[in-house]
């Protein structure tokens, strides 16, 4: 299997939620002989979209930015699978990641189809129906509600029932692991057994990524004593 890691933080190697993607592809390698790239995106050099329409003009199918995306597409096209992993930025994801999103535009058509449902969108240039996506990502709060509906609802639209998710609450717990951490980790690897063999994540497993690492109050009084927070706010 062909897979491409898209490693998203800006700490790059240093992530967090890059451990958690670590530990997924334990699992995966343990299970199937497999082809790993890895795209570190801090350290890329990827400009913003010009929204110049080339790709679908002038040059079909090819961006007009001589930077690192065209390797990146051509890599992205002939993967079976895609780990986009990173940690949560303001209710989405981090910058240099979503210009990365942004630049897969030339895999776009310009033409606009309607689905059977109503919905119109742009139909894509290359087969990648045999295509499967995991969005593998933390966030330093302890809960997912109120925080990832916005990102999730954007990978959803975008791959379907082509996507799987391992969303991690409390990721900083991370930067220190701990035997929960490590538990967790765990989990992930089975995760990743299962992903190969199931073609899915099992539902006993899935509760277990589920879990909080700590309890809620817990986490809370542990991450704002972290910053040193007092009752003045003001600068």
């Amino acid at each position: 299997m062909n897979i491409l890691i898209l490693n998203g933080s800006p700490r790059g190697e240093k992530s967090n939620t890059f451990k958690i993607t670590s530990a997924f592809m334990d699992g995966l390698n343990a299970v199937s002989k497999n082809i790993v790239q890895t795209i570190t995106i801090n350290k890329a050099q990827i400009e913003p979209c010009l929204g110049c329409f080339s790709c679908w003009t002038k040059t079909p199918g090819k961006c007009a930015i001589g930077d690192d995306m065209a390797s990146f597409i051509q890599k992205y096209t002939e993967s079976d699978l895609v780990i986009w992993s990173f940690p949560l930025y303001y209710f989405g994801m981090p910058s240099k990641i979503k210009g990365f999103l942004d630049r897969l535009f030339p895999l776009l058509l310009p033409e606009i189809k309607m689905n059977a449902d109503g919905i119109c969108r742009h139909p894509t240039r290359y087969d990648l129906s045999h295509q499967r996506h995991i969005l593998i990502s933390t966030c330093g709060f302890c809960s997912t509600r109120g925080n990832y509906e916005a990102l999730v609802c954007q990978f959803e639209m975008m791959f379907g029932d082509c996507l799987t998710k391992i969303i991690c609450p409390e990721g900083e717990l991370f930067r220190t692991p701990k035997e929960r951490t490590g538990e967790y980790l765990i989990h992930v690897t089975d995760a990743g057994k299962e992903f190969v063999s199931q073609g899915k994540i099992s539902a006993q497993t899935q509760n277990k990524l589920d879990e909080l690492l700590l309890p809620a109050d817990a986490f809370i009084e542990s991450a704002n004593a972290s910053w040193d927070i007092t009752d003045n706010h003001t600068t």
